[in-house]
């Protein structure tokens, strides 16, 4: 008979198997290998930046945050990636934080106190690859019972979103226009998009591939008949290459509108039952500004119309819908708006979490990096919409916790 502690090991390999199992889709849910509901729970984390890191890794080790995300009742990361990391995944994260301080205008001095405090929380950085840091980021989140999706957040590694970025729409579509194209190469894209699925075969926890974060279009002059070319190209990449991968993909007007899929639904059946659609909502958003910000509006006249119809079951347009990213500043605030900073925020935030408790919708907190390695040329820049501090080492804000309590439960299901 095998000692205790060996079948305590073997117990919980089969488990983490288990769990690692690719994912599939039917009408509106996302399901197990066993067609049980997997309610996607998730965290993002930010990796598309010029440093082709996840970001944090200057603060606590990734087995630390891979814990810290799972003990808070996580059950996924989407974590972003850029086409200039995807493309290069054999650049030594040596060499990239050699050149960080050069690319992002930082103190070159801060910069190499940095890259020192990542391989001291971090001793297995020091001489691998982007590509190989990625997995074992991405293995410590599977060890720890969670998955992952990828999300292609930027082609050019920088910060993200606005319409002169070069970020929002692919450059051989019909129009181009150079402050919103420049740097979205298409044929990189869909390589970068192939390589990831490579990648993904070798590391399981991986779940699923964003195409591409906050499609973006110059309103009149982009048309949105380009999407659908276009989106079905870079779906071909990520499932053609490894099929086992949910392939999640955005609307348009920066992941805020895929009305169109009402009228002319999109052919998924080379996909087989892996395609995943998802929205963002901030109080930026079109949508909540469309609706005055007045909550009834927004969740019966607005957010239905512009992509909740999707949960409408037995529609040629039926699918998973997923809330890919809302946040806000958790700066701080008053205890009866729970610590949360402005009353607009606050309005915000349980107007969404009231829609999504009633849909039992997916969805992603943006964002877990309390700081990044270097932002606007400042190295260790904080970031009060973090989730965590700025050293990443617990909630910024815990009264968070309360307000979006209801998100974590399960109340829905095949």
């Amino acid at each position: 008979m095998l000692p205790n502690i060996l079948w305590s090991a073997l117990l919980l390999a089969m488990t983490t198997a288990a769990q690692l199992e690719p994912l599939h889709t039917s009408s509106r849910w996302i399901l197990d290998a066993n067609n049980k509901r997997f309610k996607l729970r998730c965290l993002n984390w930010a990796g598309h930046m010029e440093a082709h890191l996840p970001e944090g890794l200057q603060h606590q080790s990734v087995d630390t945050l891979a814990k810290w995300v799972a003990d808070q009742g996580f059950n996924c990361v989407r974590l972003t990636f850029s086409i200039d990391m995807a493309l290069d995944q054999g650049l030594k994260v040596s060499d990239s934080c050699s050149t960080l301080a050069e690319r992002t205008g930082a103190p070159a001095d801060a910069v190499a106190d940095l890259w020192s405090r990542v391989k001291s929380k971090n001793s297995w950085i020091e001489n691998i690859s982007v590509g190989e840091a990625f997995g074992h980021v991405v293995d410590a989140l599977g060890e720890a019972g969670l998955r992952v999706i990828l999300d292609n957040h930027v082609s050019k590694a920088s910060w993200c979103c606005n319409l002169d970025d070069g970020n929002g729409w692919w450059d051989e579509a019909q129009v181009y226009v150079d402050s919103n194209s420049r740097f979205f190469n298409t044929t990189n894209w869909v390589s970068g998009l192939r390589a990831m699925a490579q990648f993904s075969a070798n590391h399981p926890a991986v779940a699923g591939i964003g195409l591409r974060n906050e499609i973006r279009e110059v309103p009149v002059i982009q048309g949105r008949d380009a999407w659908y070319e276009y989106i079905v190209r870079g779906a071909h990449a990520v499932h053609d290459t490894n099929p086992d991968l949910l392939v999640v993909m955005g609307g348009t007007l920066s992941s805020t509108d895929i009305s169109f899929l009402r009228n002319k639904p999109l052919d998924r059946s080379p996909f087989g039952d892996k395609v995943v659609y998802e929205w963002h909502h901030y109080t930026f958003s079109p949508n909540w500004i469309a609706s005055f910000k007045t909550c009834s509006i927004w969740k019966s006249a607005t957010v239905g119309g512009t992509s909740g119809f999707l949960l409408q079951q037995g529609k040629d347009y039926t699918g998973p819908l997923w809330l890919s990213e809302f946040g806000f500043s958790q700066a701080g605030g008053p205890p009866e708006r729970h610590g949360i900073e402005t009353q607009e925020d606050y309005d915000y935030l349980t107007c969404l979490v009231d829609y999504v408790k009633g849909n039992d919708g997916d969805w992603a907190l943006w964002a877990i990096q309390g700081s990044y390695y270097v932002r606007d040329g400042v190295v260790d820049k904080d970031e009060s919409w973090g989730v965590l501090k700025s050293d990443f080492s617990d909630w910024r804000n815990p009264g968070v916790k309360d307000v979006i309590a209801d998100l974590f439960k399960v109340t829905q299901g095949p």
